[in-house]
């Protein structure tokens, strides 16, 4: 059986969930809101419905290897696309910030103290420099696992790997509009004695950053130790020689959260938690299924 052409007669799991997650933001608009509030949002998520719809159909009659290629990446642009479009419709839906909840939470685990006041008496132009770096680095660890995946055939891995951190993607999201947080370096600024400074890169990358994102209730869970987790225990399952590299530069990412003041000690602490569902009961599921669409055996030699 030539299993690359399988997934030509149906959709990706890859599209599935994205599909999945474009529906339930328009249901949020919906329910949420008037339509008038975010109506150009709810038209472009049909239209990425559709897109997805289109290619999917377009590859069935045309199933070129070329194509193939274009259909295993289109999907992280949505991606994207759907995260900026939280930063409208999550105060929309939910307008409840609950940093306060997460600052007395930090302050509970940290003896009265704030992390990222108390990592002030650590900062240096060169550390906060490479830690400004790895935490804008962060779509691509992920992205590194998947390329290196994708270079072996057939591409039976990539697509189980590619699911695994959509799923970790889109449930962080999903989380966002429960706990909406806006991070410590808007609730905790006016506590903090020193500004952060870089050598050459800093300001330009974090003013990009800010600049692109706006004011996002994005830090609980935290995206950033929820897919980093996920990538290096994928990493380890799955090609170990890139293991090492993903376990440094995820802790670098990590580390960086706090230490640049996005993130709260307590929104990494779920967001690994989560990490680590999705890695031993979301896997689990992305297998039977992708084992059973290919029609290829699994792990104990059967097939499903």
């Amino acid at each position: 059986m030539n299993h690359g052409n399988v997934l030509s007669f149906r959709l990706s799991l890859e599209e599935k969930f994205t599909i999945g997650m474009v529906m339930l933001f328009n249901i949020l608009i919906l329910v949420f809101m008037r339509l008038g509030q975010a109506g150009d949002i709810f038209i472009l998520n049909i239209i990425i419905i559709t897109s997805i719809l289109i290619v999917s159909r377009v590859y069935n009659r045309f199933p070129t290897e070329r194509f193939q290629f274009f259909r295993d990446w289109y999907v992280p642009a949505f991606l994207i696309i759907l995260y900026l479009e939280n930063r409208r419709l999550i105060p929309l839906s939910n307008p409840h910030d609950l940093d306060s909840i997460l600052i007395a939470m930090d302050r509970f685990l940290f003896l009265g103290n704030d992390p990222t006041i108390f990592l002030e008496k650590f900062t240096h132009p060169l550390l906060t420099e490479i830690l400004q770096i790895a935490y804008a680095s962060f779509y691509f660890l992920p992205f590194t696992l998947c390329l290196i995946l994708y270079l072996k055939k057939p591409h039976l891995e990539f697509h189980i790997n590619a699911s695994v951190i959509l799923m970790g993607f889109y449930l962080s999201y999903i989380g966002y509009y429960i706990t909406p947080v806006i991070g410590p370096r808007f609730t905790l600024n006016h506590l903090q004695s020193l500004p952060l400074t870089g050598i050459f890169s800093f300001d330009f990358i974090r003013n990009m950053i800010a600049q692109a994102e706006g004011i996002m209730r994005d830090c609980c869970p935290s995206g950033h130790a929820m897919i980093s987790l996920l990538t290096v225990l994928l990493a380890w399952r799955y090609t170990r020689a890139f293991f090492p590299i993903a376990v440094i530069w995820a802790f670098l990412i990590i580390f960086s959260t706090v230490y640049l003041r996005y993130h709260y000690v307590t929104d990494l602490i779920v967001g690994m938690t989560l990490g680590f569902v999705v890695y031993w009961r979301g896997l689990k599921i992305i297998e039977t299924i992708i084992f059973k669409d290919m029609g290829v055996r699994n792990t104990a030699g059967i097939i499903v």
